[in-house]
């Protein structure tokens, strides 16, 4: 009996704390707001194991373009094209270095030159070295952002 009690509270609480039934068949076919309906969309998707089946495959709603997987893409981009992108960013601009801005949200003109400047004016510190590896430059750029308000505040995301 505790059991199931138990299944219940966690099957009851899950979506309050998620907000939304996320993905899977019964967020496809059940799709309005309410909380009566995304329960139902929820159980659909635990019962006929479609969340899952949905995430490994990348249907019925689901993707892998959250923050992790936006983290993971900065840090294969940075990776690849490290030598020129620590030359853009020395430089202050560049289309590795654009391409750079637009991952970590810089969406126009005006915040994709106020990112550049930001890497020209903190070179040293997100590559203190010759050697710094690709994962260590991706810390300190997101460690030097963080204390860039305006400049978070231009580049949503970042």
């Amino acid at each position: 009996m505790k059991r199931v009690i138990l299944s219940l509270t966690f099957l009851f609480c899950v979506p309050a704390f998620a907000g939304d039934a996320g993905c899977g068949l019964g967020s496809v076919i059940i799709q309005k707001n309410s909380k009566g309906l995304q329960l139902l969309a929820m159980t659909t998707n635990s019962f006929l194991f479609t969340q899952p089946l949905g995430i490994t495959s990348g249907t019925s709603g689901c993707s892998s373009s959250g923050l992790v997987m936006a983290d993971k893409e900065v840090q294969y981009f940075v990776e690849i094209n490290q030598e020129e992108l620590s030359r853009e960013m020395a430089q202050g601009h560049g289309e590795k270095l654009a391409a750079l801005a637009q991952m970590k949200g810089c969406r126009n003109d005006l915040s994709q030159k106020a990112f550049g400047a930001f890497t020209q004016s903190s070179y040293s510190k997100i590559l203190p070295t010759a050697d710094t590896s690709a994962v260590d430059m991706v810390q300190n750029l997101n460690r030097e952002l963080s204390d860039q308000g305006e400049l978070a505040h231009m580049c949503h995301g970042s």
